[in-house]
């Protein structure tokens, strides 16, 4: 960014280049692959499952290919033209031993209930075995998150994997001024702050709300037609607040919101706070918030054709969230998961 442009923001303002953010850990996933090569080993497959029209999804999952491709990482889409088929084709990647790794490209069905009573893409999430779940999303991925359960064995030897969007949320924040004290204990590193999500999908906001309300935070979660506390451990039904009183309490926000049409009013907007927005289109003024003293807005700055192509598409999480979804992908794999070992 240039000087002139620092200028004209507000004493203390400053964006955060998700590049920046992302770059340390793209290093450690190209590291990775290669010491595996280096060890004659083939690098891992990442199976990818289309089962719609949703031209969003077709992109997700062509960037998807592409940013494997560019890392190192097998990645193989498998379409499939009648949805009801998908849950046979879950299955046999389950059980195929050359899939190290799988990802689904929601909604299929969207809220459709299944014969078990819960809507079709939530069973299919957990349909995924827990084993070649890359994006922790099935329900004992879930469970754990919302248990505050983060090993899957006693001996604290094996991460439970997390919902890589909301993960890659969270390293943001840990790279922000101000958002995480590390010198707090574990549990305890939001401690003090005050946080509004306004986004509760089961993808990206709910367990976000959930992560960082472990890690100590007192976390707003709004939807269109609710808000809830998250805080420790339990969830509060809130009265008498509204989408501005969370907002104007709190140190971060973090907005996910996908409609053109929304954006949050940035008089809101308090002093030194962060903000992130995961949303595809954008949900703040970015002129007007970097003239509130103090505040951190991410952004994306990179001279990369394909990063500008990706942000442009998904928003400015997301090279980020690959990043986090490759390392998630690398390191399940090689700690936990069965379907990979150096015999496999």
């Amino acid at each position: 960014m240039s000087t002139d442009e620092a200028q004209k923001w507000a004493p203390g303002a400053k964006k955060l280049d998700a590049g920046d953010i992302a770059k340390p850990f793209r290093e450690e996933v190209r590291n990775q692959v290669a010491k595996l090569k280096k060890s004659g080993i083939e690098s891992p497959l990442l199976v990818g499952l289309l089962a719609n029209t949703d031209p969003a999804a077709k992109k997700y999952a062509e960037w998807t290919g592409k940013a494997c491709v560019a890392d190192g990482i097998r990645y193989e889409l498998r379409t499939i033209d009648d949805p009801i088929d998908v849950e046979a084709a879950l299955c046999d990647a389950n059980d195929d031993p050359r899939v190290h790794g799988i990802i689904v490209y929601y909604p299929i069905f969207g809220q459709v209930e299944s014969f078990s009573g819960e809507s079709q893409d939530d069973y299919l999430r957990d349909t995924v075995s827990y084993k070649c779940d890359v994006e922790g999303l099935c329900h004992q991925y879930r469970s754990n998150l919302y248990r505050n359960v983060r090993f899957m064995d006693r001996e604290h030897t094996k991460k439970c994997v997390l919902p890589c969007t909301a993960l890659s949320v969270v390293k943001i924040l840990e790279s922000c001024e101000r958002c995480y004290d590390k010198s707090k204990p574990i549990g305890r590193h939001m401690e003090g702050q005050t946080v509004t999500i306004i986004n509760r999908s089961e993808i990206v906001g709910r367990p976000l709300a959930a992560m960082l309300a472990n890690d100590g935070a007192d976390v707003y979660s709004i939807d269109i037609d609710s808000i809830y506390l998250f805080s420790g451990g339990r969830l509060h039904k809130c009265q008498g607040e509204t989408p501005e009183s969370c907002v104007r309490k709190s140190s971060i926000v973090v907005t996910g919101v996908p409609t053109k049409s929304y954006r949050l009013p940035s008089s809101w907007i308090k002093p030194y706070t962060t903000v992130v927005n995961v949303a595809s289109f954008k949900n703040v003024d970015e002129d007007e918030i970097l003239q509130i003293e103090g505040v951190s807005k991410l952004c994306f700055v990179r001279s990369s054709s394909d990063d500008r192509q990706i942000c442009s598409y998904f928003g400015l999480h997301a090279c980020m969230s690959w990043c986090i979804l490759q390392l998630i992908f690398l390191w399940s794999g090689k700690s936990q998961s069965p379907c990979w070992s150096e015999t496999s």
